[in-house]
């Protein structure tokens, strides 16, 4: 006999005895599917199957995150089976039961209590659910993204011992489920008057659904659909692809122009309560698009429908797309049904394959050889047709992200030139009037940004993301007033639109106003309360007002979210102020992989090495790697308020004040009043010994708002710590 620590699953087919009685041989089939599917989830977590019992499957894994991987994927694979299967059909589903613990064994029989607790956990779970005991739910929770409910103590025939339960359903865990328990318990618990209190209960639920108005459900009274990429199901997927991408960016471009409709992009860290999905095949020169509108809560299916067409009537069947999925959207949010128009700009079926090659590799992740590729395509739509206008605001748009991933200054001066012919062919192009003010924006060109704006706003007043341009434009021309003027006006006239609070926010963040930064992302997280970028900055806020607790608090919700640049290179600050430089410097050194030409970010990771032991070597290989990325940067605009500040402050850290002077005064010439500016101000105070200067710039500084929390933690200000009237000055504020 030995003994193991093991974790055990329990799994049979819901309704198996009924669907045998039906028709045995279908049956039969679906079994052999059934153990295809869990044999290949368990291999792939090094699990062991110890015996198939009829329906019933009972496998063992070493650890508990392998048995709840397996579980999870297991689920997932059969609602994918269930999904392509001919509807007709009966569906494969399944139960499954998990717990961990000591384990006797003999000739590959399992002896105890934990095999029995492990087998009596399994008929808990509902169809597509993973009943798991405590035990292995404590060992995964921190890795666990699953919709969880916690079931609490459950009677389990014949086991002594209590065993607390949770139900892990990747489906999401809908109202019928919850009920469903809630109907178990009070079964359990009150015996006789289980059924007219449990009826009473659902009623009470029931009306409270029906009755308590949308706008109390955070995020939903907004009109957000967010639409994922639309999956290729084609056989020869890589030679495909393209098509998917393509109507997915159309599909989005065109519902944008529905009136009180918000449209979000899936994957880009903000999500909405209605979920559009879809896939394309294509049969020779026959193409198939599929949909489905979800609520994202529960994962409940609102609609789908498919679409027939030839693929020379790409732009007819993309029409027809939009047209029946906007209908839907107009019912569920009670919206006017106004049909999008359709956004084609060209005839030329050949060229609008290579565009939509183009744009799929344009979608990708931002690499060297996608960029290329994308260029390439949309080259290509060109030479089929010249007057391709979206052809050419997508290369703008392409050697921009080429500029900015490489930093070579001709591929800069490239999109400029495609920016233009695009606005010669269509001086309306939305897309290419925001690359175009966007480039005049990155050199320094603000006047002819708003120039170009203004001239939009003139035949659009309603535009407003070009009234966003127009504000954040002000703002970097250091004219906060007119740009909150203009976001505040935008807020009057869609207070749904959380971009709006955003932009707004992000001034008042800029300028140091971190109340009001606050309040406008809290009013960000009221629309869409899984909002990426809004955590982030909320965390900044928090983390700029001392309020460390706080911030942390949020830069870890973002994380979970999205593990970005962002995310890490905040996590890393805070880390930093903490005094953890080992771990800030873990924390900035995977951003820099994300991100390895943002110069702050490197000039952060510097820092994080020069103040940790033995790393001095490092921190100036990292500061000079600064310095060439910031430089880069004043290529295209010498005055860029950042590249300023990140030289100043590398020359400081290398003690080179006199080398940092220049730098220090351009950024004081561009943004006098800006905290940073101010902060980079004391810093080179410090290192000349200017002592009564810097306590002077350390009043501005705490006039601006900055943190005294954040300047007492500033292991760069050790100096100035230890002047005996440093705490006195921080008291007075």
């Amino acid at each position: 006999m030995e003994h193991r620590h093991l974790t055990l699953m329990f799994t049979d087919i819901v309704g198996y005895s009924r669907l045998m009685g039906r028709d045995q041989v279908q049956t039969i089939a679906m079994l052999e599917d059934y153990r295809r599917i869990l044999i290949e989830q368990i291999d792939k977590q090094q699990g062991t199957v110890v015996e198939f019992i009829g329906d019933a499957v009972f496998a063992r894994f070493d650890t508990p995150i392998a048995g709840v991987t397996a579980a999870i994927e297991i689920q997932k694979a059969l609602f994918s089976f269930n999904h392509f299967r001919d509807k007709n059909l009966p569906q494969l589903q399944t139960r499954i039961g998990l717990h961990c613990g000591e384990v006797a064994t003999k000739n590959e029989a399992f002896f105890g209590d934990d095999v029995n607790i492990a087998a009596r956990l399994e008929p808990i779970a509902i169809a597509d659910g993973i009943c798991v005991s405590d035990r292995v739910y404590q060992a995964v929770k921190s890795e666990l993204h699953e919709p969880v409910l916690a079931l609490g103590v459950l009677p389990l025939k014949n086991i002594q011992s209590k065993v607390r339960g949770y139900l892990i359903r990747p489906l999401g865990i809908t109202l019928r489920i919850r009920g469903h328990y809630l109907n178990r318990r009070v079964k359990e618990k009150l015996g006789a008057y289980r059924y007219p209190i449990a009826a009473s209960i659902f009623m009470l639920i029931a009306a409270g659904i029906y009755f308590v108005p949308r706008w109390l459900v955070p995020g939903y009274d907004a009109n957000y659909v967010e639409i994922a990429d639309f999956q290729m199901l084609s056989n020869d997927q890589n030679n495909n692809s393209y098509l998917s991408s393509g109507i997915s960016d159309a599909v989005r471009a065109q519902l944008a122009d529905m009136k009180d409709l918000y449209v979000l992009k899936a994957g880009e860290g903000v999500q909405a309560p209605i979920v559009l999905t879809g896939s394309v095949q294509r049969f020779g020169d026959n193409l198939r698009v599929s949909y489905q509108i979800k609520r994202r809560d529960g994962d409940v299916q609102i609609t789908g429908g498919k679409l027939d067409g030839k693929y020379n009537e790409i732009f007819i069947l993309q029409d027809r797309l939009v047209g029946e999925i906007a209908k839907y959207l107009a019912d569920e949010f009670a919206i006017p049904n106004f049909r999008p128009a359709r956004l084609d700009t060209t005839s030329d079926i050949l060229a609008y394959e290579y565009y939509m090659r183009g744009t799929d590799y344009q979608n990708r992740p931002s690499t060297q050889t996608n960029n290329d590729e994308a260029i390439k395509y949309f080259t290509t739509a060109l030479v089929h047709d010249n007057e391709y206008v979206d052809a050419e605001a997508a290369l703008c748009e392409a050697y921009k992200t080429k500029y900015v991933n490489l930093g070579d200054v001709s591929w800069f001066n490239s999109a400029k030139q495609h920016c233009e012919l695009a606005l010669k062919l269509d001086p309306t192009h939305t897309g290419a009037i925001r690359t175009m003010a966007a480039i005049h924006r990155q050199s320094g060109e603000y006047d002819q940004a708003i120039q170009l704006i203004d001239q939009v706003l003139a035949r659009e007043p309603d535009n407003t993301p070009a009234a966003r341009l127009l504000a954040l434009t002000y703002h970097d021309t250091n004219e906060s007033a007119k740009a909150i003027g203009i976001l505040e006006d935008c807020i009057q006239r869609h207070p749904k639109d959380f971009v709006n609070y955003k932009d707004l926010a992000r001034i008042y963040l800029d300028n140091g106003n971190l109340e009001e930064a606050i309040a406008n992302y809290k009013k960000v997280l009221e629309i869409t309360p899984q909002n990426n970028a809004a955590l982030n900055n909320l965390g900044i806020a928090y983390y700029y007002l001392g309020e460390l607790k706080q911030a942390r608090k949020y830069f870890e919700l973002a994380t979970r979210l999205i593990q970005g640049p962002g995310a890490y290179g905040n996590l890393g600050s805070l880390n930093y102020f903490l005094g953890d430089y080992d771990k800030a410097a873990e924390q900035f050194k995977i951003a820099l992989a994300m991100s390895p030409t943002d110069a702050l970010l490197q000039l952060n990771y510097a820092d994080s090495l020069r103040n940790t032991n033995g790393k001095s070597g490092l921190a100036e290989e990292s500061y000079n790697k600064a310095i060439a990325l910031a430089k880069e940067i004043q290529l295209v605009n010498p005055e860029d308020s950042d590249a300023n500040i990140t030289l100043a402050l590398s020359y400081l850290a290398l003690h080179n004040p006199e080398q940092a002077k220049p730098y220090l005064r351009k950024a004081e010439l561009g943004a006098p009043d800006y905290p940073e500016v101010i902060y980079v101000r004391l810093r080179y105070h410090i290192a000349t010994g200017n002592f009564s200067e810097a306590f002077a710039t350390l009043s501005e500084l705490l006039d601006a708002g900055y943190s005294k929390a954040i300047l007492e933690r500033d292991p760069d200000l050790v100096a100035l710590h230890n002047q005996p009237d440093f705490k006195t000055l921080l008291a007075h504020y």
